[in-house]
């Protein structure tokens, strides 16, 4: 982005950019941090290496399509820990929708 600014403060390009494209490429950028951010969350939960794999199968499971095999194998430790957490009875399964639930208040 720092390119592009310094060309149009230049007068490289066309001074009339619009302020939506910029709006756009600050947008972009935004997510790619979200997305940068939430990688490195999902890191705790199933390691470094696996991370960009679980928030592709997450990606995927929300779009409707059916993740690949390697995206499921990495998220596979999180599955495990809520199926832990089912096991561990009702007391434990009130405390992670209580997480969910601050979790998602925090969002908005």
């Amino acid at each position: 982005m720092n390119f592009i600014k310094d060309m149009y403060e230049e007068g490289l390009v066309e001074k009339t950019l619009d302020e939506d494209a910029w709006a756009e490429i600050r947008g972009r950028r935004i997510k790619r941090l979200e997305r940068k951010r939430n990688i490195a969350l999902y890191g705790y939960l199933v390691g470094l290496s696996n991370a960009p794999k679980a928030s592709k199968f997450v990606d995927n499971v929300l779009e409707g399509k059916f993740p690949p095999r390697q995206f499921l194998e990495a998220y596979a430790p999180i599955i495990e820990m809520i199926d832990d957490i089912i096991e561990g009875g009702p007391a434990h399964v009130s405390q992670l929708k209580l997480v969910h639930k601050r979790a998602t208040q925090r969002k908005k």
